[in-house]
């Protein structure tokens, strides 16, 4: 009985004094590099959450953006949906997923996208000014 208490009592400290779940801030927009690798131009991309860009025949969709917060270790990851947008797809109302998944800033080749002609990064996730202070944009 004893024992069964105090294994009750540890479950308790571990289940509710686990800071993790305060590490992660929600960002509104992630700042995303491209690079095309024909012509070796390279495009920083500003995407809010939820919006779609597009870079060359890509569609690229910011689903979630979190980056840790200041007295933590550094990190951004953002879900991403990415699509390529061509004529053929168009036709026929098919979207041909290029990647989908979770991208880290500190770590680009962990879950990388792979495509012949193009390459996304994620450099970082971030909150508006306006956001944080809670005022409205001027």
């Amino acid at each position: 009985m004893k024992l069964r208490n105090l294994i009750i009592y540890f479950l308790f400290i571990i289940l509710f004094t686990n800071q993790s779940h305060g590490k992660w801030v929600d960002g509104n927009f992630a700042l995303i590099q491209g690079l095309d690798k024909i012509t070796a131009r390279i495009k920083t991309l500003k995407i809010n959450v939820g919006e779609r860009k597009s870079f060359g025949i890509l569609n690229i969709l910011i689903k979630r953006c979190v980056f840790s917060k200041p007295t933590e270790t550094p990190e951004a990851i953002a879900y991403l949906s990415v699509y390529e947008n061509k004529e053929k797809q168009l036709n026929l109302n098919k979207k041909n997923y290029v990647f989908e998944g979770w991208m880290f800033a500190s770590s680009p080749a962990l879950n990388a996208m792979e495509h012949p002609v193009y390459d996304l990064s994620l450099i970082s996730c971030k909150k508006s000014r306006s956001t944080i202070k809670g005022s409205l944009p001027k």
